[in-house]
């Protein structure tokens, strides 16, 4: 599986390593997929080797994924947001420096 070479297990288990460590107390689920079998057995080689369920690892998978789409998005809302505060910066810049020179030391 030309996919499963680019993973390793140890890689993929520190990586959802902190998004597994507190499974949702609440309802949970029974649902059915259908995903590449050389992926189910990377899968369950990661759970084997960690101690965890199957379900465990895709729900940390899944949990690690989406924190990073959000932070994604707020990183990206961030950057604008500075573009626009170095926009009125460099605007005002010609202002701030007549008041500096008129400025009595």
């Amino acid at each position: 599986m030309s996919e499963r070479r680019s993973y390793s297990i140890e890689g993929v288990a520190q990586a959802i390593a902190p998004y597994g460590a507190n499974p949702s107390a609440g309802p949970h689920t029974k649902l059915s997929i259908s995903l590449p079998t050389e992926l189910v057995e990377f899968v369950r080689g990661v759970a084997t080797e960690r101690g965890l369920s199957v379900s465990a690892v895709i729900g940390a998978a899944l949990r690690r994924t989406l924190q990073e789409a959000d932070q994604a998005r707020l990183d990206a809302a961030i950057d604008a947001q500075n573009e626009e505060n170095l926009e009125w910066a460099n605007a005002y810049l010609p202002f701030a420096a007549k008041l500096w020179s008129e400025l009595e030391w």
